[in-house]
């Protein structure tokens, strides 16, 4: 009986946890400490102590009264890979028994990772172009990877590889300026490496970015040409194309003596609009034009801009169809293009002598070959004109302009035999061509349109213009420059009829030739719909006149 009672009020220690679990990575932070809680029951502040073996370990405290929390600090430093144990034994007074706590310790490599250097990049234009380096490496396996990069103006390779220890594998990064804006802030983008998840270097460890940063300034702009070439005389303000390089969103046009920056439109890095003032256009002169960017940029050098009344023919395009410049056809109705090569306030045609239309009109006066030209409008800026039906075909074809007192430098034009156009409803020389349905049934015509197209098998009539000499001779009247063809004569028709395709297939002409009450240069052609012919609301259609063809893009509308 004496030794049950012994038995019962002998201490018991209790450890909570009784064993202990480290992981540790080389090159990593150390674990973190853990805590083992010790008590005795039944309770009393006996003492302990706390012992172990491994040198890596530590008890805290080693010895003290029970209750106790006890941290365990391991340093694995230096340890290779593997698993390492130990145990930490208390000592109680009064306990016979001594307590212990199991330690084990694991030690594992690190997975293999990318390590790339820099991890910035920049770069400044100019130059357009510039390259730079990434360096990769690995302390553990083979990587391989991949890369990418996150703007639009970089590019880098190579695009994937494998990185072996020991190895500094490079990157080329190269960026390019083409399409960028200049601006004080740089544009940045990131390349990225991502480590792939199977083949050598399957336990890589995450992508890795290296981020680029790109300045791009300004450059000097430069001036390559302006139009018009001659500026007028006026009182209001002229606008100016001006072409060259260099040029963005905060490049600013500026004349010599004038402190005020024009009003300026960048148009694209190549062309941009400035509005010349009408204090400057005042009198004749020169004006000094440059452009100019922001620092570092700077200015162009300066262009010599003339005012003056002087009229300047640019260009001779085919009344119809705007194409092709300075090529014309003997009858031809034609429009010139220049500055100052009209009066300021547009006038149309007259005829002084009936039935033929003047030669001089607003004080303009033009000659094709020294034979001159029926004026059909004239302006500022354009003038329309009849090329005589006597000039002979050739190139370097000579046509004089005069405004006024002032004379434009000749224009020098190809006289084709024939170079035929179409017009189209809207004047821009494609499109809906201008063309009438005729209704054999009630003999009335209709404006071919989407919602009024030709059928299979009716008439269409077309206006062109570029037929060159087609008369046969037979009629009442020949080919007479400027003659608006009376209501009551016999028209001029084509020797042979033009070849017309309506919808890609060869049409029936039932009538070419002169239109009665017009200028003897604007011909009709009658044509039947083909059957076949591809119907829709843009059905393409083509003149050809001489081996020469009309303009694309002119079409009909043909019912299904």
């Amino acid at each position: 009986m004496l030794s049950r009672a012994l038995a019962q009020t002998s201490p018991t220690v209790s450890v909570t946890p009784a064993a202990l679990n480290f992981a540790y990575v080389i090159g990593n932070a150390l674990p973190t400490a853990q805590t083992a809680s010790v008590r005795i029951s039944p309770a009393s502040l006996a003492p302990y102590t706390a012992t172990n073996v491994q040198p890596w370990l530590v008890v805290s405290p080693p010895s003290g009264l029970l209750p106790a929390a006890l941290s365990v600090q391991v340093n694995p430093t230096s340890l290779p890979v593997g698993v390492y144990t130990d145990t930490i034994t208390l000592n109680v007074t009064g306990v016979a028994t001594p307590s212990t706590v199991a330690v084990t310790l694991t030690v594992t490599a690190p997975s293999s990772g990318i390590t790339p250097t820099p991890l910035t990049l920049g770069f400044t234009a100019p130059p357009t172009s510039s390259t730079g380096t990434i360096t990769l490496t690995t302390t553990g396996e083979p990587v391989s990877f991949t890369v990418t990069a996150g703007a639009k103006w970089m590019t880098v390779t190579p695009a994937a590889g494998v990185v072996l220890p020991g190895e500094e594998f490079p990157l080329t990064v190269t960026v390019n300026s083409t399409g960028l804006a200049p601006q004080a802030t740089p544009y940045t983008g990131k390349v990225t490496i991502v480590p792939s998840t199977s083949g050598p270097g399957s336990a890589g460890a995450g992508s890795q970015n290296v981020t680029v940063s790109y300045t791009v300034n300004t450059v000097a702009p430069t001036i390559a040409s302006f139009f018009p070439a001659t500026l007028p005389v006026r009182s209001t303000p002229v606008t100016l194309t001006v072409r060259g390089t260099g040029f963005y969103s905060a490049t600013l046009a500026g004349l010599t003596g004038l402190t005020a920056p024009l009003v300026t439109k960048v148009l694209n890095a190549n062309a941009l609009l400035a509005t010349i003032p009408a204090s400057e256009l005042a009198a004749p002169g020169t004006l000094a034009l440059f452009v100019q960017n922001p620092p570092p940029g700077g200015s162009s050098s300066t262009v010599s801009v003339p005012v003056a009344n002087t009229p300047a023919l640019d260009s001779a395009v085919d009344a119809a169809s705007y194409t092709p410049i300075d090529t014309v056809s003997p009858g031809e109705l034609v429009t010139l293009f220049g500055a100052n090569i009209g009066p300021i306030t547009p006038a149309g045609m007259t005829t002084t002598t009936p039935g033929f239309v003047d030669t001089t009109l607003g004080g303009v006066s033009v000659t094709v070959e020294g034979i001159a030209a029926p004026l059909l409008y004239v302006s500022q800026n354009q003038v329309s004109i009849q090329v005589p039906f006597g000039v002979a075909p050739g190139a370097g074809k000579q046509i004089a302009l005069i405004n006024g007192t002032s004379s434009a430098p000749n224009l020098a034009v190809t006289v084709a035999a024939t170079n035929p156009a179409i017009f189209t409803s809207n004047g821009s020389g494609a499109g809906q061509a201008a063309a009438l349905d005729y209704n054999s049934v009630t003999t009335a015509y209709s404006l071919n349109s989407v919602t009024s197209p030709a059928y299979i098998g009716s008439t269409v009539v077309l206006y062109l213009t570029g037929a060159g000499n087609y008369d046969t001779g037979g009629s009442s009247t020949s080919l007479i420059t400027g003659e608006l063809l009376p209501l009551t004569s016999t028209p001029p028709v084509f020797a042979a009829p033009p070849i017309v395709t309506i919808g890609g297939v060869n049409a029936t002409v039932t009538y070419a030739g002169a239109v009665p009450g017009s200028l003897l240069g604007l011909v009709q052609l009658n044509v039947q719909v083909p059957t076949g012919a591809t119907t829709g609301n843009a059905s393409p259609i083509s003149v050809a006149i001489g081996g020469a063809t009309t303009q694309t893009g002119v079409t009909l509308a043909l019912h299904p």
